[in-house]
């Protein structure tokens, strides 16, 4: 049985496609005449074509032809280029020029600092007894976009977790997204995607402000959607073509009060400086969990000239990718020292000192080979990091996102996946911020259109006339 905020919704929409199914039937005859002229331009065109001798099995798109979805199409078909279509869902804008230049600001001691600090808080506070992963980096960028909407107590929380002011941090995130999407030597790939998805009849509330600090400073794209299962399939299919199809579901429904969604995706596709000898890779390898059972893993070996990091608590080491921005490093916690322990440990600064402290040699080394996945709807996980206003529906300030009372956070998926292997390493996240609003002024509905019951009744209510319609 539907609860009644359900059946309400199901009523407004219903009285929605009621006025759009009456405004299509004004237009019908319009529609009818242009669809004549299509089809006469089109059968012109073909018998041009085929005249031509053009015609091909398997045409190809033009590069930079525009579509009426509004994105580019290219012959260039990669995972993160796909000429995504959606169902019910227009571009609005993408990379506006309009409003302040983007402000780039180069990372330095303060913004390094900030980040930090955000990330291990926001990874100690994850559930703990299985395996974690968490890209901070998607999860800043998505509450940094959504903190250009906040004001007063809402702003004043996500700048204490985020650190630094939201101008700060567009300028640096604009700078320091631009940096890592450029594009290293050799064959590693990072990608950085963001976008904005509005509910339609909710266009008119959202600031012009708002939309260019985020396609400025983020290259966020924009589209209007009826946050209908068109919508969560339109989302998913963004998701998956802006990680290399490696995540290919972020949500499988949406709150039916949505009115907008942000979204970060990032992807990293890595090759090892030097890769792992296959025939090294040693199957059905002992394995020690946290809690003293033993599994069997595929363990890749090998011996890399790279800096030997140890400290008090942890032993480890660097193994770079292609291009050198980006390296994997390994934290090995010392017997009697657990996980949980060693996490705890790190501040703002420590790995980047451990790393310049550290000496060079011969390491021999080990690497599980693996491929995880995982989730989390992260709004407890941010409450407790002191972040609580944004999600309520009654203190909530997100007034410069929406020019409603009332918009409030509903929650925020996180999910991530990582795959190791001799070759390198495949990486990629999406963090989803869905904002609600529940201030819709409700009707009680009666739409006759189903057999009723009808009567005229007299000055006391006495049934003059009784009988029903059955249509």
């Amino acid at each position: 049985m539907k609860s009644s905020d359900e059946m309400i919704t199901d009523l407004y929409e219903r009285r929605d496609r009621y006025v759009a199914d009456k405004k299509k039937k004004q237009l019908v005859w319009r529609r009818f005449a242009v669809s004549v002229i299509a089809v006469c331009l089109v059968a012109l065109i073909g018998i041009g074509i085929r005249k031509s001798g053009v015609l091909r099995k398997d045409p190809v798109t033009p590069a930079g032809k525009t579509g009426e979805t509004g994105k580019n199409e290219t012959t260039d078909i990669t995972p993160t280029s796909l000429p995504l279509q959606f169902a019910n869902a227009k571009e609005l804008t993408a990379n506006s020029t309009s409003g302040t230049p983007v402000n780039k600001k180069a990372m330095d001691p303060a913004m390094s600092e900030a980040y930090e600090k955000f990330a291990y808080r926001l990874f100690t506070q994850l559930p703990e007894g299985k395996t974690r992963m968490v890209s901070p980096f998607s999860v800043y960028v998505a509450l940094s976009m959504l903190a250009n909407g906040a004001e007063g107590e809402t702003l004043a929380q996500l700048d204490g977790l985020l650190g630094l002011t939201a101008d700060e941090r567009n300028a640096y995130l604009a700078a320091w997204i631009e940096d890592l999407t450029k594009g290293g030597e050799g064959e590693t790939k990072f990608t950085n995607a963001d976008s904005l998805w509005i509910k339609n009849e909710f266009e008119q509330y959202v600031p012009k402000t708002f939309l260019d600090t985020c396609a400025q400073n983020y290259r966020a794209a924009v589209f209007s959607a009826p946050m209908d299962d068109s919508t969560v399939e339109g989302i998913n299919a963004w998701a998956k073509a802006k990680t290399a199809d490696m995540i290919d579901e972020i949500i499988e429904e949406l709150d039916p009060y949505t009115v907008m969604v942000l979204m970060n995706a990032i992807a990293l596709d890595a090759k090892w400086t030097d890769s792992f000898d296959e025939s090294e890779t040693e199957g059905d390898y002992p394995f020690t969990k946290s809690d003293g059972t033993m599994v069997k893993v595929d363990m890749m070996h090998g011996t890399i000239e790279s800096k030997y990091l140890e400290n008090d608590l942890a032993t480890g080491f660097i193994k770079p990718y292609m291009g050198d921005e980006f390296s994997y490093i390994a934290l090995l916690p010392k017997e009697g020292v657990s996980v949980e322990q060693l996490l705890e440990s790190l501040q703002p600064g420590d790995i980047r000192k451990l790393c310049a402290d550290s000496r060079w040699g011969d390491i021999q080394i080990g690497i599980p080979k693996y491929e995880e996945e995982y989730s989390l709807e992260l709004s407890k996980t941010l409450k407790a990091l002191g972040v609580t206003d944004a999600f309520s529906e009654g203190k909530a300030n997100l007034s410069r996102l929406m020019e409603l009372q009332g918009v409030y956070v509903g929650q925020v998926n996180h999910k991530t996946y990582i795959s190791v292997d001799e070759a390198g390493t495949k990486a990629a996240a999406v963090t989803e911020v869905e904002l609600q609003f529940k201030g819709v002024p409700q009707y009680d509905y009666v739409i006759l259109d189903r057999p009723f019951v009808y009567m005229i009744v007299d000055s006391e209510g006495l049934p003059i006339f009784l009988g029903t319609f059955e249509g």
